[in-house]
């Protein structure tokens, strides 16, 4: 009579794996192993797992900020706009005051009207170097959150890389398709993603900041022009 074996502790929870084609759960990752898979392992041998998903916090934390910061970029913005408004405004106040002068023939007048003019010139400079510069920043921190998010996605994939890692480890073979070499390819990309965000994020930051300092050079010029 042919012995008949029951399944091993650890190959009777193969059927709770879940591999998903495409879009799907995992955050859109294609390969995925549930938790409980892994149950029957010692925790002290599934160090890396744990390790990846502090990552993920991590990552989620970024995201937070990001999210925070931009809130507060849109404000910051939507004031420049307004000062701005405000700088024409003063542009044509200072053109009435230069016809006024111009009607009244008192040079002196006339001079106080110029400079005005001169400084009101200046100042709608200085306000769209500012909506420039708060605009870029938006966009570099909007570039933050995108990172952010690729941050979690190649975090989340590689919680499912160490998993596959214990699980091959381990024995436990999932299907009949699993590899971990599928994991470690999903994981690579989405890291290759992250890497790729971030130097837009970095490169976005170098504009901002460059449009900050030419903001910051005009709003000398003014102060100086201002008190002149």
């Amino acid at each position: 009579m042919m012995e008949t074996r029951g399944p091993s502790p650890l190959r009777g929870f193969a059927w709770l794996v879940a591999l998903t084609i495409g879009l799907g759960c995992g955050g859109g990752l294609k390969y995925t192993i549930e938790d409980a898979v892994l149950d029957p392992v010692p925790v002290g041998e599934r160090q890396g797992v744990f390790d990846a998903r502090k990552e993920t916090e991590v990552a989620e934390g970024e995201r937070r900020t990001a999210d925070s910061q931009l809130a507060g970029s849109d404000r910051d913005v939507e004031v420049a706009q307004k000062e701005k408004e405000q700088a024409q405004l003063e542009i044509e106040k200072t053109v009435a005051e230069q016809e006024g002068a111009k009607a009244s023939h008192d040079e002196n007048q006339a001079n106080a009207a110029a400079h005005n003019k001169d400084v009101a010139d200046l100042g709608i400079k200085v306000a769209e170097a500012k909506l420039d510069w708060l605009k870029q920043k938006r966009a570099w921190q909007k570039q933050l959150r995108t990172a952010a998010q690729a941050h979690i996605e190649a975090a989340k994939a590689r919680v499912e890389f160490e998993k596959a890692k214990v699980a091959h480890d381990k024995g436990i073979k999932p299907g009949g398709d699993f590899q971990p070499s599928h994991y470690e390819g999903q994981w690579k990309s989405k890291n290759s993603s992250w890497e790729s965000e971030k130097q837009d994020a970095a490169s976005d930051e170098k504009d901002a900041k460059k449009k900050e300092e030419q903001w910051k050079d005009l709003t000398a010029q003014f102060r100086n022009l201002k008190g002149g």
